[in-house]
């Protein structure tokens, strides 16, 4: 099982991914029982994209049906009949973090922006390989596996 970790930054800020990539290969250690069902022996790759307010609220307007931005949004391509499959890879998932949005949060939490994409970046993680948050028993199951792998 091999996971590639692809990322943009479509704004002007100097947000790399040095940030992420210590988090991603936490993740795929972790969660590798989970990952090798989803890729069943090929390679997979999961790219994550910084986007400012103005471009999450037009995704979200248009694939979530709501007229905002917000701080995250993950779309999974391994659960039915969308996955991408290029020859021997898939692509496992697209992860969009706003980091306008992102930078409000921080504040109101009182924490570092870091922080706040580390945990943004986990939940779009978790979201792209099946996880949800519908109800308390989903939402709990996902906040286990967030402190597991928020370093």
């Amino acid at each position: 099982m091999s996971m590639k970790f692809d990322f943009t930054n479509e704004t002007d800020a100097r947000i790399g991914s040095a940030i992420f990539k210590p988090l991603f290969q936490h993740f795929t250690k972790i969660l590798s029982e989970k990952i090798s069902k989803i890729l069943k022996g090929k390679a997979g790759g999961i790219s994550l994209i910084i986007v400012d307010d103005k471009k999450i609220h037009e995704i979200n307007k248009e694939y979530r049906g709501f007229n905002k931005p917000t701080d995250v949004i993950s779309f999974e391509y391994t659960h039915d009949d969308t996955a991408v499959y290029g020859g021997d890879n898939i692509t496992v998932g697209d992860i969009f973090i706003s980091l306008d949005t992102s930078k409000r949060q921080a504040k109101e939490h009182g924490h570092s922006l870091k922080k706040e994409l580390e945990i943004l970046f986990v939940h779009g993680l978790l979201h792209v390989i099946g996880f949800d948050h519908n109800d308390d028993e989903e939402e709990a199951e996902m906040e286990k596996w967030a402190k597991k792998i928020l370093l």
